[in-house]
């Protein structure tokens, strides 16, 4: 047998995964595939995606990041179909960091099930077309009388089976195909049946852990204070009575940081427990210098906002035709504005951090754990090749985890004391210090001609970019234009949007469905508006601009999506028909629809509302109706709970998510000041889904957008339309 030679790194890698098991999935780079001897069998190529003892136990690798979305379910769901093995018998664990290509463990944008639908289902494809082989050589019968069933290959003129477990040594000397054939659509038996989430026991028991469980050898705990405003300084601190705290080990200072990640200067207390920490961070004497940048607030942005709206967009984000000569019997104009809103994840920021030497060992949830790992590897002066990450479940994202000041944090202060340390962040410390969804505003003007058709459109957006912060001023990326750019859906002849940031010293970030779902609120309310000026039915309306519009490109670069008109049309007919819009209504109820497409996960979806009005600007949610088409849907009943999220999200949104800012503090301090939807306030959530053979979409966020809008489209219905948002502000409350 030739021997393949291999480098003490690429050997580490392999057989840290492979270790008495059959292993399928990518090669690492440069790395050819072994081929070693029967009793051998230890590993046969470099993978991440699944392994298969000597029992018969498949294990499937997931490189995203599971923080309560599903993927830890619905990705071996693809394995085990192309396998055909049975899914309760297959077992999950996060695949360990390093063993992917750079950007495979990335998770966000929806685009889990996107990116790895077709590259699991080949891993799975491979891993069984090779056991058949096996089984085949060993019977000495040709692979067409061989078949995979459950986990065991069949012969299929004896009917004799092998079990997975007792072909990997067979099958590892086996060279890997480079083509295989997969499974019918309409063959599947796993995809498209709901199963339950993976570990969901352990979850409901506590046996899970979620980086806030993790504990290491030797372990200290740490809290700190930050500087109360963005990009402050620290000038002394007194900590004499923090240190008579029994349990305080150390108190240190670290410095700020600038983009990407804008750490704000801190003194962390480190003690052997939390709440000598907490007591002892309360203690400290601290005088910060706060820069010039300290007296900004909401009040002052939004007046700002409301003044640059008056003139022209400083960027043209989408021309069509010609706004100026498309002047119409009516003229139709409205304003929205939405606050900064927090993430608020159930699990607080925390991170672990070891250093020895110039050894850097991490635990914790990471979104985007290659951008941690580079930059915490250029702040620290530490070799990336000389960092461990060892990922773990997320109790929570919604986008809070793609950025990583946390684990910065953590490392500062662990390199300045020879023990792993635990950074907490407190619920204050989450709320008051995180990474915002901007705060933005929005103008909208719009003409008919005089048999009432929407000739002109035109769209200002006004916002607080993120790449401001992570890119600095000078920055164009101007995420906050999906949905008024060129993939916007309505069949206008004349458009123009265009969009004016404006600064403001306080972090933002991407939150859950992020610029789409800030731009849908407006136009979806605006919409409506239109038709009731027109005094056209609002489902009709929408329908007459969707649906008889084709497919279209939205832009001539590789990447560009396609939009698709029709189908947006189809999810807002569905909701409609399911909710009974076109019933009789009881008296003081009324419905408000919204649809949206979330273009880039290729998923598109509608809410229907309705509500009952107890008495002006008061209201009761009496159903609500959701639809999705996402193309194949994978696991259903995940797809439901990330629908059902998604509403909750949304909603909290609608009735009372808001972050205020004053002298450059955000007021809100816990969930008593930054309120969430509580358990009592949920109404039911009826879900429908597309049946649909379109490669599957993604469905993590598609399913908050449009639940603000629908919202208020039902209470601009009963005789008051809010445009702002959360409604409360604007006198309304619920039961």
């Amino acid at each position: 047998m030739k021997k393949e030679k291999i480098d003490r790194r690429d050997f580490i890698k392999i057989s840290s995964l492979a270790s008495g098991s059959l292993v399928i999935g990518f090669m690492v780079p440069g790395l050819r595939s072994l081929a070693l001897p029967a009793f051998e069998c230890e590993f046969f190529q470099p993978s991440a995606y699944l392994k298969i003892d000597n029992k018969g136990k498949v294990t499937v690798y997931i490189a995203k990041q599971e923080s309560g979305q599903g993927v830890d379910t619905a990705l071996p769901m693809i394995v085990a179909e192309e396998m055909d093995v049975n899914f309760r018998d297959v077992t999950v664990e996060i695949a360990p960091y390093g063993t992917m290509k750079e950007g495979e463990h990335d998770t966000g944008g929806s685009q889990s099930v996107m990116q790895m639908y077709t590259p699991l289902r080949n891993a799975g494809a491979v891993a069984k077309a090779m056991l058949i082989v096996a089984a085949a050589n060993e019977w000495k019968v040709d692979i067409n009388s061989c078949a995979a069933d459950n986990g065991e290959v069949v012969n299929t003129i004896n009917m004799k089976r092998i079990k997975y477990g007792e072909l990997i040594c067979q099958a590892a000397l086996l060279p890997i195909p480079k083509e295989v054939t997969l499974k019918n659509p309409g063959d599947f038996k796993i995809i498209g049946k709901s199963e339950k989430r993976s570990g969901l026991k352990d979850i409901l028991t506590g046996k899970s852990k979620y980086g806030l469980d993790i504990k290491v050898d030797g372990m200290l705990y740490a809290v700190a204070a930050r500087c109360p405003v963005l990009d402050g300084t620290l000038i002394k601190v007194d900590d004499t009575a923090a240190r008579r705290v029994p349990g305080v080990i150390k108190i240190v200072r670290y410095p700020g940081t600038k983009a990407p990640m804008h750490v704000r200067a801190g003194v962390a207390v480190i003690a052997t427990n939390t709440w000598a920490a907490i007591k002892a961070k309360k203690l400290l004497n601290i005088t910060w210098d706060e820069g010039k940048k300290n007296n900004e607030s909401t009040e002052a942005l939004f007046k700002t906002f409301e003044a640059k709206a008056k003139t022209k967009p400083l960027v043209e984000i989408f021309k069509k035709g010609d706004v100026t000569k498309a002047v119409g019997k009516k003229e139709i104009s409205a304003a929205y504005a939405e606050p900064f809103l927090a993430h608020a994840t159930i699990e607080p920021m925390n991170f672990v951090a070891s250093v020895k030497g110039d050894q850097l060992e991490l635990w914790g949830g990471l979104q985007l754990p290659d951008w941690a790992v580079n930059t915490i590897a250029s702040e620290s002066k530490i070799k990336k090749e000389n960092i461990k990450l060892n990922l773990t479940l997320m109790g929570g994202a919604f986008g809070r985890r793609l950025h990583f000041d946390f684990a910065l944090e953590a490392v500062k202060i662990a390199q300045q004391i020879d023990k792993p340390v635990k950074l907490i962040w407190e619920r204050t410390d989450d709320i008051q210090h995180a990474m915002y969804r901007p705060a933005n505003y929005h103008f909208l003007k719009a003409n008919t001609d005089d048999i009432g058709n929407l000739v002109s459109w035109q769209h200002h957006v006004l916002g607080t970019p993120v790449a401001f912060m992570t890119e600095g001023p000078d920055s164009k990326n101007f995420d906050e234009v999906s949905g008024v750019d060129a993939g916007f859906c309505y069949d206008i002849p004349n458009i123009n949007n265009g969009y004016t940031p404006v600064d403001m010293n306080i972090n933002r970030g991407w939150l859950r469905a992020v610029d789409i779902c800030a731009n849908t609120f407006p136009v979806e309310c605006f919409i409506d508006e239109i038709a009731a000026a027109l005094k056209k039915d609002p489902l009709a309306f929408r329908l007459s601009m969707l649906e008889n519009r084709l497919d279209f490109k939205t832009g001539d670069k590789p990447g560009s999506s396609m939009q698709s008109p029709a189908r947006i049309a189809g999810v807002l007919k569905m909701a409609a028909d399911k909710i009974g819009y076109a019933d009789k209504r009881k008296p003081n109820h009324f419905i408000g629809l919204a649809t949206h497409s979330f273009i880039f996960a290729k998923a598109f979806a509608a809410h229907a509302i309705e509500i009952e009005m107890l008495k002006p600007r008061k209201f009761a949610i009496k159903r609500v109706v959701a639809a999705i088409d996402c193309g194949l849907v994978i696991n259903p009943d995940g797809l439901m709970n990330q629908m059902q999220g998604g509403f909750a999200f949304g909603l909290t949104q609608a009735l009372k998510g808001e972050i205020t800012i004053a002298n450059s503090r955000v007021l809100e301090d816990g969930f008593f000041g930054y309120e969430l939807l509580r358990y009592d306030e949920m109404p039911a959530i009826e879900v429908f889904m597309v049946d649909s053979k379109e490669e599957p979409g993604g469905v993590g966020e598609v399913g908050v957008s449009t639940v603000a809008p629908a919202l208020c489209n039902a209470l601009a219905a009963a005789g008051h339309r809010p445009r702002t948002l959360p409604v409360r502000n604007e006198g309304y409350s619920w039961v």
